[in-house]
């Protein structure tokens, strides 16, 4: 029956089913008619065709001739659900459940979830902060609820498990959350009729954010692990040398870019470094960027001399099928018993490095080459440099030169501006070198987007 006495049953139940607020449309006998998704959560064993004899107070509706419409708002559950869909992560989730519900639905709670190795966390409040605590994935008393059986229980006597409350807690309710996982709330008294539906409707809220919470924090933990295998290694000590470095990605929140830089020492005090770009940005640009200082690393095990080693880079890239280029300077790094460094170099299309002087002189160093990852016949030509204590080499990223002015987003920053900061840099530190010119770019760029920016200094001591 779609209509009685001029009600419109299809057009309540359109009206109401968006609403987050319960509503009952009751007829004059005290059937329900109408209910919304709201009101099916709250009184779930209240059917429509049902007599409404919830003992909860609500607000009336006169509709005409005996029938009414029954409005029912818990505003401290809402603000609760509200502040559990804000949840980002497991842990922060995890608390929040358990001090709504000691606050809200008893005097204390008590989350059970799974947790590594075949255990139990048991997240307690009792109007404090939470604590946690780990068990064998032993709880006998809650077994129908961990398991899924059932989806309320009365407990009477807590048994075994991580409780922290006295033995006479009076009662406690145990609904799912989550699989595998229940929530517990205990109180001195015995808990109302409805006082169970507001236990039952807040587990279900809990377990959507804490599966929501979960899965989130566990995509964090997986881009955490990708993303340190493509973030620079710290620096390491070179016998001879002191180093430092930039590396700031175009796209900051992901903290990874196409550019990078990379140092492996060797066992007989020498070492290979690089510096590269990799066309493109984002995370595409990152990945092969990730492939191609692995590829380096491998293959710098077996060959040292850098134009040899790019003929091998360019080989093994291009075996992958990626449709990226990398720009690239690949130096082998010797120290010299006088002291200072001898420094053999190879480019596949990149930038020139610039050298520092401890006069303040600054020059190029010339090593022309194709770019590496997409051609079978290319050419690369090696150059040898030596640093004298004092001396810096600068390998550096074309995000540097072709930083757009905040001003005028025609005009580049240029090498010669970079030189310039450099010839002011007489004396300094690698560090402060890196420093300065990391300053005079970002200045340049004042905020504004910008390519990744990689610079590598390498100062003979």
């Amino acid at each position: 029956m779609s209509s009685a006495v001029g009600i419109d049953l299809d057009g309540w139940q359109r009206l109401v089913d968006g609403l987050r607020e319960a509503v009952l449309v009751v007829d004059p006998a005290g059937v329900v008619r109408v209910r919304n998704a709201a009101a099916a959560d709250r009184f779930p064993r209240l059917r429509l065709g049902g007599h409404f004899d919830v003992h909860v107070a609500g607000r009336q509706h006169d509709l005409g001739e005996g029938w009414s419409a029954w409005y029912f708002t818990d505003s401290a559950l809402d603000h609760a659900h509200l502040r559990l869909a804000g949840g980002t992560s497991r842990e922060t989730t995890l608390k929040t459940i358990v001090q709504l519900a000691a606050e809200l639905l008893g005097e204390h709670c008590v989350a059970v979830v799974p947790a590594t190795r075949d255990r139990l966390e048991w997240w307690r409040c009792g109007g404090g902060e939470p604590t946690v605590t780990r068990s064998p994935r032993r709880a006998s008393t809650l077994s129908e609820v961990l398991t899924g059986t059932s989806t309320l229980t009365r407990i009477t006597s807590l048994g075994e498990g991580n409780w922290g409350v006295p033995e006479d807690f009076g009662c406690a309710l145990a609904v799912p959350l989550g699989i595998g996982g229940a929530l517990v709330v205990l109180r001195k008294g015995d808990f109302a009729p409805n006082d169970v539906e507001r236990v039952r409707l807040f587990g279900k809220h809990a377990a959507v954010a804490l599966e929501s919470a979960s899965r989130l924090t566990e995509q964090q933990r997986t881009i955490d692990v990708l993303r340190s295998a493509l973030l620079p290694l710290p620096l390491p000590e070179v016998r001879g040398v002191s180093m430092a470095s930039v590396f700031i990605p175009a796209h900051q929140r992901a903290l990874v870019g196409g550019d990078f830089y990379d140092v492996h020492p060797r066992t007989d005090g020498s070492a290979t470094f690089a510096l590269g770009d990799v066309c493109g940005h984002g995370l595409e640009a990152a990945v092969h960027s990730g492939r191609v200082r692995q590829s380096l690393q491998a293959l710098s095990l077996v060959e040292t001399n850098p134009v040899r080693l790019l003929h091998l880079l360019n080989t093994s890239l291009r075996a992958t099928g990626s449709k990226l280029f990398t720009t690239i300077v690949v130096g082998e790094l010797v120290p010299l018993a006088a002291g200072g460094a001898r420094l053999s170099l190879a480019s596949g299309g990149h930038p020139a490095p610039l050298i520092l002087r401890a006069d303040g002189t600054v020059q190029d160093v010339s090593a022309p080459g194709a770019i590496v990852g997409i051609l079978s016949d290319v050419r690369f030509h090696g150059e040898q440099v030596t640093l004298a204590p004092g001396d810096t080499l600068v390998l550096y990223s074309d995000g540097f030169t072709e930083a757009r002015a905040h001003n005028d987003r025609t005009e580049l920053f240029g090498e010669q501006r970079l030189r310039a900061v450099l010839k002011e840099c007489k004396g300094l530190s690698a560090e402060e070198i890196a420093r300065r010119c990391e300053e005079a770019v970002l200045k340049w760029l004042d905020r504004d987007d910008h390519d990744d920016l990689a610079l590598l200094a390498v100062q003979a001591v």
